[in-house]
């Protein structure tokens, strides 16, 4: 494997730039800020309702009140900015022969590869942070509310957790780019991984359980469980929120109960929430990682021809 990182950080510069600038990706982005907005803004309205009646109800912290709403918004949206940012990745550089032009400099596929992960990372990384941003000052700006150290903590770990949901369709986006020969197809095949797996994976799975499963279990392990595992927007929506799902007609682990609300509900330790949900946070961690492996190994064997 040879790879040139300097050479590398090169392409990120460029790829961070050509989508930063991209008008699909600025609508994109445009409509998530708003959104977020939108739903934080309501989530302030409802504390201050709780607040007046004193009925505050978990996380017992109007700060991160806020963030429950904002989980839900970026469960649906933020694999949307991922998969924008590398659907057509490496196609649109086939498609254009800029490959070919680029391989004729002392330049190998591993660098090439490289730099634009790189370039899309760091893009999703900046995203992620202005909707956090967004989130964190509009709920500081109408409370007047301070973050304490605790709070900041536990908004970080969110944070963290929220990339790496984020980074996991940035993968997918990536592998299907490298697979692929049309945009066109790597987008439509995108929308229905994300349709399947965030959106609609609870109706799916609630179909499941009243035809399949009676069948198939007669009585044996919950099979609707054990598929829920293939969904990141599952580990994703637990670690968050402690609820099962956060798709279209998602229930489950409502607030206030005995099991832990998430990474936001601070009547539990970390260590407590790390403790009840390590699981998911491995998954977090290493679909990704082998998503990008993926589409590393796939490109240095691609076709580079139109």
């Amino acid at each position: 494997m040879n790879c040139d990182f300097e050479k590398a950080l090169v392409i990120a510069e460029k790829e961070f730039a050509d989508r930063l600038w991209s008008p699909i990706f600025l609508s994109l982005l445009g409509t998530l800020i708003i959104a977020i907005f939108a739903v934080t803004y309501r989530e302030i309205l409802q504390t201050e309702f709780y607040s007046q009646v004193g009925e505050l109800p978990t996380p017992l912290s109007s700060v991160l009140e806020g963030f429950y709403s904002t989980s839900l918004m970026m469960t649906w949206f933020s694999p949307l900015v991922g998969i924008a940012l590398s659907f057509d990745n490496v196609i649109k550089e086939r498609k254009s022969a800029s490959l070919n032009v680029l391989l004729t400099h002392p330049v190998f596929r591993d660098t090439i590869i490289l730099g634009k992960m790189l370039g899309a990372v760091l893009l999703l990384l900046v995203v992620m942070l202005i909707s956090s941003g967004i989130s964190l000052g509009t709920i500081m700006l109408l409370l007047g509310a301070k973050v304490s150290a605790m709070e900041l903590s536990r908004i970080a770990i969110w944070f963290i957790l929220t990339f790496l949901y984020a980074l996991v369709f940035l993968g997918i986006g990536l592998v299907c780019s490298t697979f692929v020969r049309e945009a066109a197809d790597s987008l439509v095949y995108n929308i229905a991984i994300w349709l399947t797996l965030s959106i609609m994976f609870t109706w799916i799975l609630i179909f499941l359980h009243y035809t399949i499963e009676p069948v198939v279990s007669a009585g044996g392990p919950d099979i609707t469980n054990s598929l829920s595992a293939l969904s990141p927007m599952h580990h994703y929506a637990e670690l968050s929120t402690g609820k099962t799902g956060l798709g279209w007609g998602a229930g489950g682990g409502g607030k206030g109960g005995e099991n832990i609300d998430g990474i936001l509900d601070i009547r539990f330790t970390l260590a407590q929430w790390l403790n009840e949900f390590w699981t998911n946070i491995v998954v977090l961690f290493v679909a990704p990682l082998i998503l990008l492996i993926v589409a590393h190994l796939k490109f240095l064997r691609e076709d580079i021809s139109a």
